[in-house]
């Protein structure tokens, strides 16, 4: 009788755990999206107001990254891997958790006039009860 007990602990702490970690994931991604698709919409606009950006930068993601940012210098914009925008881009959106990384997830979408899917690593991290980017590969 011991012995399932035990056993029954066991497999109802492995099935928690993994709830936690799907819900993680799913605060995760519903994060993601909501800076991508916030990001290029506003970055995408003939009047980009920088202000809304580096508020967006600071809601979404660590500080750390934001001063890492501040000393690179950059080709091209690190969130979206392009110099340009489009707002199109935000119909083909789409997040994946990454199957090896933990707190790694891909960000992508199709870039249609290069026409080429275009996919960014993102490393996510929890500071409190809020999500944030972390690092972008």
């Amino acid at each position: 009788m011991r012995l399932n007990v035990k056993t029954s602990l066991v497999a109802l702490a492995c099935l928690l755990s993994g709830f936690v970690a799907k819900a993680q994931d799913e605060g995760a991604i519903k994060m993601l999206k909501q800076f991508y698709t916030s990001y290029i919409t506003e970055e995408a606009k003939n009047d980009v107001d920088e202000k809304k950006i580096n508020l967006l930068k600071k809601k979404y993601c660590t500080t750390a990254l934001l001063n890492k940012l501040k000393h690179m210098e950059l080709d091209a914009d690190p969130f979206v891997h392009a110099q340009d925008y489009d707002a199109t881009w935000i119909n083909t959106l789409s997040v994946r958790k990454d199957a090896k990384l933990a707190d790694v997830y891909h960000v992508s979408y199709l870039d249609a006039y290069a026409k080429e899917k275009n996919t960014i690593k993102v490393q996510v991290v929890k500071e409190g009860n809020s999500y944030k980017i972390a690092a972008l590969q």
